[in-house]
Parts: C-alpha cells; structure tokens; sequence
C-alpha cells in the first residue's frame, strides 16, 4: 500500500491529524507529508488545514487508492467468498475492489454472473466459461459503476441466487455508504436475490457514513478479515465469517 494511501485511510479513521503526528507515524520529515499532503489534495482525496489534514467527502475515492488499500484482506475475503458460490448458480456482483476479488475467485467457473461493475465485468469475461451480464446505465465518477434508472429496469427483470455486496462501513445497524447515489440500486440488487452476503475488511467496522442501505438481516452473513477480535465478532446479530490473509498466516508460521 502506498504511503499516500495509508495517509487518506488514517485520516478517515481519526479525522483531523496533524502534519507532525503524520510524520511521526509514517517515520519520515514533515516536509514529505506536506509534499503528500499537497498531492492528495489536489487529487481532492483529503483538505489541507492549518497545520495537518483533514479527509474530504466525495462520491466515492479514486479506485486505484481504494484497490490498494487492505490487499491481503480483501484477497482472502474475495477467496472465501467464491468458495461459498457453488457451480451452476447466478450470482450478482456489487460493485467495488473487495467484490472484484471475488469476480477473480470465480474465473474459470461454471456459473451466470451478473454485475454492474466495469472491472468486474471484464474480469469474469477473460474466461468464457462463466455466462457475464452487464447491468448498463451511466458512469459513475471515480469508480467503475454503473447506475441510474436504465440499470434498476434491467435488474428488477432478473432473479439470482446470491448477491454478494460491498461496504463502506459496516456497525452493528446495518451497511452504511459514503454517499446516496447507490442506493436505489443496491436496495433493487438485493430484492431480485434469493440470498445474500456482504464482504468487508475489518478496517469497514467502526467507522461513520452517512448512508444506510441494508439492515444486517438482509444478509445470510458477512465475511471479513481476523483482525476483527472474536469477541467484537459476536455482537453483530449475523455470522461474521473471519478469514486469514496471507500476510496473517506469514505472521504466525515459525520459521524453520
């Protein structure tokens, strides 16, 4: 993850932070978090204030920062994920970079998919085995998402097995987004499905957004990551699905 991604994230979970709490964090000069500061605002991913940062309230963050954010968690997450979609199935994919870790779980695999995701999209259509649906509509910015009315007419026309959904955050009241421009279609996702499951890292759970889309009782379970504590796990009225990521595993194997 870069720096400057690692920057945004902080921001997000404490808020207001000041230059020399960054540069004492991050073990670098001050004057390389106000380098990173002025990039990152111009990019309008966080706001400058006198003497630190602030994060900025936006659509949605740039993909490329959101990808490279909590890697090994979401590609364990997007793993375990798969492994609960069984062959034969239709399963819709939200949009996001935890559920495009499922799309490449699922490559190869006999199944229908249905997305309203660009990268998704072309990720399951690398293999040909799997029957691809594109949801169409506009162009979200930022993002790889497509939206609006023409995409909840195609979607109220279908039925699918599993609806796998992403998060911006997650509490023990439901899944929260940053902003209101999915939520008709995500609400319209999850009506035309059987069943469904929501993936978020742990870094989701705890935080504020604005936006509520779905009751935890929309969902058969969640799956995370383990650097949620067990105990916090169990509060949530829904199985938490707790899985290991490579850099986790990398952490406790003893070396020979």
């Amino acid at each position: 993850m870069s720096r400057q991604a690692q920057i945004v994230e902080l921001l997000l979970e404490r808020g207001f932070t000041s230059v020399s709490d960054l540069a004492s964090h991050f073990d670098v000069t001050e004057s390389t978090i106000r380098r990173s500061l002025t990039e990152l605002e111009a990019r309008d991913l966080v706001q400058r204030t006198h003497g630190g940062a602030l994060p900025v309230g936006q659509v949605d963050a740039p993909f490329d920062l959101k990808q490279s954010l909590h890697r090994p968690e979401k590609e364990a997450i997007g793993k375990a994920m798969a492994h609960r979609i069984l062959d034969g199935q239709t399963v819709l994919l939200d949009s996001g970079s935890t559920t495009l870790e499922v799309a490449r779980n699922l490559r190869g695999r006999q199944l229908t998919v249905v997305t309203n995701d660009l990268l998704v999209g072309a990720t399951i259509a690398e293999k040909q085995n799997a029957h691809l649906v594109f949801i169409g509509g506009e162009l979200l910015p930022n993002v790889y998402t497509m939206w609006g009315p023409t995409s909840i007419q195609q979607l109220e026309n279908l039925r699918v097995d599993v609806a796998v959904f992403g998060a911006d955050t997650v509490t023990e009241n439901g899944v929260f987004n940053t902003s209101s421009y999915e939520l008709e279609i995500k609400r319209t996702m999850r009506s035309v499905a059987t069943e469904a499951f929501f993936v978020a890292d742990s870094s989701k759970f705890g935080r504020e957004a604005l936006f509520k889309v779905f009751d935890l009782d929309s969902f058969s379970a969640g799956i995370t990551d383990d650097y949620i504590e067990p105990m916090r796990a169990a509060q949530f009225p829904i199985p938490l699905i707790r899985v290991r990521s490579q850099e986790t595993l990398a952490a406790v194997t003893p070396r020979s």
